[in-house]
């Protein structure tokens, strides 16, 4: 697939492979690559039918500058591109996991939701839940789905029921 030719954002590579990765550098030569894991597993215990998951990730690849990365306006919509690309199946859900080995899941879920609901197609679905990892880690999730996927009913009460289970103990 060739480069993002969008002046409001980073051109990207769409590199392949079992993780579906995209790649970009940032003008600070911060090295990202979005990742789209095929995670059909996930679902596996809750419904009969293959249901075509994947979770993105959100990585710094390279930073050069060995330190906190500085805000930088293209980065979003650079990501966002990068997540229409890919989503561009109405059969597909992406799940988006927001890493808490540093204590600010919060902060990321915000940002993940904040960059979201910027431009999104109303046909999008997006739910959150959260639940606790057994000890005392609180795991924040989004669910993203289009409204026209085939078995859109099904996958919208799985999730409802999913964050009624995870948060029994609540």
């Amino acid at each position: 697939m060739p480069n993002n030719e969008s002046r409001n954002s980073y051109n990207f590579v769409w590199l392949g492979g079992e993780r579906n990765i995209y790649a970009f550098t940032t003008v600070d030569e911060i090295g990202y690559e979005i990742r789209f894991v095929p995670s059909s597993y996930m679902f596996d215990n809750y419904i009969e039918h293959h249901v075509d998951a994947y979770e993105m990730v959100i990585a710094v690849a390279d930073n050069p500058l060995g330190r906190r990365i500085p805000a930088d306006p293209l980065t979003e919509p650079t990501i966002r591109t990068i997540f229409y690309d890919f989503f561009r199946n109405k059969e597909q859900v992406i799940i988006f996991i927001c890493d808490s080995s540093d204590g600010r899941q919060k902060a990321r879920a915000r940002k993940f939701t904040s960059w979201f609901y910027g431009d999104v197609p109303p046909y999008i679905l997006k739910f959150d839940t959260k639940f606790s990892d057994g000890e005392k880690e609180l795991i924040l999730l989004s669910i993203i789905l289009d409204a026209r996927n085939s078995r859109v009913r099904e996958l919208v009460d799985l999730i409802q029921n999913l964050y009624l289970d995870m948060n029994k103990e609540e």
